[in-house]
Protein backbone atom coordinates (compact mmCIF):
# COMPACT_ATOMS: atom_id res chain seq x y z
CA UNK A 1 0.00 0.00 0.00
CA UNK A 2 2.93 2.25 0.65
CA UNK A 3 4.66 1.56 -2.20
CA UNK A 4 1.41 2.83 -4.25
CA UNK A 5 0.85 5.79 -2.50
CA UNK A 6 5.02 6.77 -3.12
CA UNK A 7 4.27 5.59 -6.43
CA UNK A 8 0.80 7.74 -6.73
CA UNK A 9 2.97 11.05 -5.30
CA UNK A 10 5.86 10.54 -7.48
CA UNK A 11 3.49 10.62 -10.45
CA UNK A 12 1.63 13.80 -8.96
CA UNK A 13 4.85 15.63 -8.88
CA UNK A 14 6.32 14.89 -12.37
CA UNK A 15 2.45 15.87 -13.90
CA UNK A 16 2.40 19.01 -11.45
CA UNK A 17 6.33 19.81 -13.38
CA UNK A 18 5.45 19.03 -16.59
CA UNK A 19 2.23 21.34 -16.69
CA UNK A 20 4.41 24.36 -15.77
CA UNK A 21 6.59 24.15 -18.65
CA UNK A 22 4.17 25.82 -21.50
CA UNK A 23 5.96 27.90 -23.71
CA UNK A 24 3.69 31.29 -24.36
CA UNK A 25 4.66 31.91 -27.94
CA UNK A 26 2.24 28.52 -28.31
CA UNK A 27 -0.48 31.46 -27.48
CA UNK A 28 0.01 34.24 -29.10
CA UNK A 29 -2.20 36.30 -31.07
CA UNK A 30 -1.98 36.61 -34.37
CA UNK A 31 -1.14 40.03 -36.54
CA UNK A 32 -2.43 40.60 -39.68
CA UNK A 33 -0.98 43.65 -41.56
CA UNK A 34 -2.55 46.81 -41.02
CA UNK A 35 -5.06 45.33 -38.58
CA UNK A 36 -4.51 47.00 -34.67
CA UNK A 37 -4.56 44.42 -32.53
CA UNK A 38 -5.89 46.51 -29.07
CA UNK A 39 -4.98 46.03 -25.69
CA UNK A 40 -6.51 47.29 -22.55
CA UNK A 41 -4.55 45.69 -19.37
CA UNK A 42 -0.99 45.09 -17.95
CA UNK A 43 0.75 42.64 -18.43
CA UNK A 44 2.91 40.38 -21.01
CA UNK A 45 1.24 39.60 -24.74
CA UNK A 46 2.74 37.19 -27.14
CA UNK A 47 2.10 37.98 -31.05
CA UNK A 48 2.56 36.55 -34.14
CA UNK A 49 2.56 36.93 -37.67
CA UNK A 50 4.28 34.55 -40.56
CA UNK A 51 5.70 36.06 -43.78
CA UNK A 52 6.03 34.06 -46.98
CA UNK A 53 8.82 36.08 -48.59
CA UNK A 54 11.57 38.09 -47.33
CA UNK A 55 9.91 41.54 -46.05
CA UNK A 56 10.98 44.94 -44.57
CA UNK A 57 8.27 45.35 -41.38
CA UNK A 58 7.57 47.87 -39.03
CA UNK A 59 6.12 46.75 -35.89
CA UNK A 60 5.25 49.57 -33.17
CA UNK A 61 2.39 49.99 -30.81
CA UNK A 62 0.26 53.57 -30.48
CA UNK A 63 -1.10 54.86 -26.87
CA UNK A 64 -3.32 57.43 -26.82
CA UNK A 65 -1.09 60.63 -26.21
CA UNK A 66 -2.46 60.75 -22.16
CA UNK A 67 -2.10 57.31 -21.62
CA UNK A 68 1.96 56.99 -22.77
CA UNK A 69 3.42 58.91 -20.16
CA UNK A 70 2.07 56.12 -17.54
CA UNK A 71 3.39 53.13 -19.16
CA UNK A 72 3.94 52.97 -23.55
CA UNK A 73 4.62 49.39 -23.59
CA UNK A 74 8.38 48.06 -24.98
CA UNK A 75 8.40 45.37 -27.80
CA UNK A 76 11.03 42.66 -28.55
CA UNK A 77 11.17 41.15 -31.70
CA UNK A 78 11.49 37.27 -31.63
CA UNK A 79 12.86 34.61 -34.21
CA UNK A 80 11.01 31.02 -34.34
CA UNK A 81 13.48 29.68 -31.59
CA UNK A 82 12.26 32.48 -29.18
CA UNK A 83 15.68 34.39 -29.69
CA UNK A 84 15.15 38.27 -29.26
CA UNK A 85 16.68 39.28 -32.42
CA UNK A 86 15.47 43.13 -31.90
CA UNK A 87 14.34 45.10 -29.16
CA UNK A 88 12.59 48.90 -28.51
CA UNK A 89 11.14 50.91 -25.59
CA UNK A 90 10.61 54.32 -26.79
CA UNK A 91 11.88 55.47 -30.28
CA UNK A 92 8.24 55.77 -31.58
CA UNK A 93 5.85 58.14 -31.71
CA UNK A 94 4.77 59.40 -28.28
CA UNK A 95 7.55 57.23 -26.08
CA UNK A 96 6.07 54.21 -27.91
CA UNK A 97 8.07 50.89 -29.96
CA UNK A 98 8.98 51.12 -33.16
CA UNK A 99 10.95 48.43 -34.57
CA UNK A 100 11.35 48.58 -38.78
CA UNK A 101 13.62 45.47 -39.89
CA UNK A 102 14.25 43.02 -42.94
CA UNK A 103 12.77 39.61 -42.10
CA UNK A 104 13.49 36.58 -43.98
CA UNK A 105 10.46 34.79 -44.75
CA UNK A 106 8.73 32.44 -41.80
CA UNK A 107 7.10 32.55 -38.28
CA UNK A 108 7.86 35.65 -36.23
CA UNK A 109 7.22 36.61 -32.64
CA UNK A 110 6.73 39.90 -30.43
CA UNK A 111 6.70 40.14 -27.20
CA UNK A 112 5.05 43.10 -25.86
CA UNK A 113 5.39 44.23 -22.15
CA UNK A 114 4.14 47.51 -20.52
CA UNK A 115 6.47 48.63 -17.72
CA UNK A 116 3.89 47.92 -15.19
CA UNK A 117 3.01 44.29 -15.75
CA UNK A 118 4.60 42.41 -13.26
CA UNK A 119 4.41 45.22 -10.55
CA UNK A 120 1.76 45.08 -7.36
CA UNK A 121 1.67 48.52 -7.27
CA UNK A 122 -2.01 50.38 -7.01
CA UNK A 123 -0.98 51.41 -11.03
CA UNK A 124 -1.91 47.93 -12.35
CA UNK A 125 -5.25 48.54 -12.21
CA UNK A 126 -4.78 51.14 -14.24
CA UNK A 127 -6.06 50.73 -18.36
CA UNK A 128 -3.16 50.61 -20.50
CA UNK A 129 -5.11 50.98 -23.36
CA UNK A 130 -2.65 50.81 -27.22
CA UNK A 131 -2.34 49.00 -30.05
CA UNK A 132 0.00 47.28 -31.99
CA UNK A 133 0.05 47.34 -35.65
CA UNK A 134 2.12 45.25 -37.92
CA UNK A 135 2.77 46.98 -41.52
CA UNK A 136 4.79 45.76 -44.34
CA UNK A 137 6.94 48.95 -45.12
CA UNK A 138 7.22 50.33 -48.55
CA UNK A 139 10.57 50.55 -49.87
Amino acid sequence: MRRCVAALFSMLLLLTGCAGTSDPRDYAIPLAPDRPFEVMSTGMRYFTFTLQEPTRVVLESETFPWDSAMGAPSGELMNAEGEVVERDWHSGVDGNFRIERELDAGVWYLRVTTPYAGSPSALQDHDYRYSVILRMADE
